[in-house]
């Protein structure tokens, strides 16, 4: 049986002739300052010790990792934020060191330094933490930007606050 060269010659000349896709358009530069935007209303509702605001801020399958506990998903983290800024001692400051996003502009993260200080549940005195976080921000389908994973890692265990200070 013999083959015709044709067939094969005249699919490599179409498959050369095709044009290319368009190059990707680049969204990076809008998305690095809503992430931003994001992560600074993330910032204020921790300084103000709102719950509520806290807690819309994540998708509703976010996964968020602290210290000594298991993953807290999606609807369970409003619960979480409500006891921890209950607490009279509770602050937490940022200092967000970097802001990156991808050129599709779909996802974005955040990373830098906390500190954290609350009530030792155990000792009930006033500790504070320190550490690194990363936060991941997406679009969401309305547009918003919502964190979708969130990680905190301490620097070392909580050390109690000296009080004369």
């Amino acid at each position: 049986m013999r083959l015709s060269a044709v067939p094969v010659v005249a699919l490599a000349m179409l498959t050369g002739c095709a044009t290319p896709p368009p190059p990707a358009v680049d969204h990076r530069a809008e998305a690095l300052k809503q992430v931003q935007a994001a992560e600074a209303a993330a910032i204020q509702a921790f300084g103000k010790r709102d719950a509520g605001q806290s807690a819309s801020l994540y998708a509703s399958d976010a996964a968020l990792m602290m210290t000594n506990m298991p993953i807290v998903k999606g609807e369970d983290i409003k619960p979480l934020m409500k006891e921890m800024m209950a607490d009279p001692n509770f602050s937490m400051t940022f200092d967000t060191q970097k802001i990156e996003a991808s050129k599709s502009g779909e996802l974005g993260y955040t990373r830098g330094a906390y500190t954290l200080t609350s009530t030792d549940p155990k000792t009930k005195k006033v500790v504070r933490e320190s550490g690194k976080y990363l936060t991941v921000y997406a679009r969401q389908a309305d547009g918003s930007w919502r964190i979708v994973d969130d990680i905190a890692t301490p620097d070392g265990p909580a050390v109690p606050v000296d009080a004369k200070k």
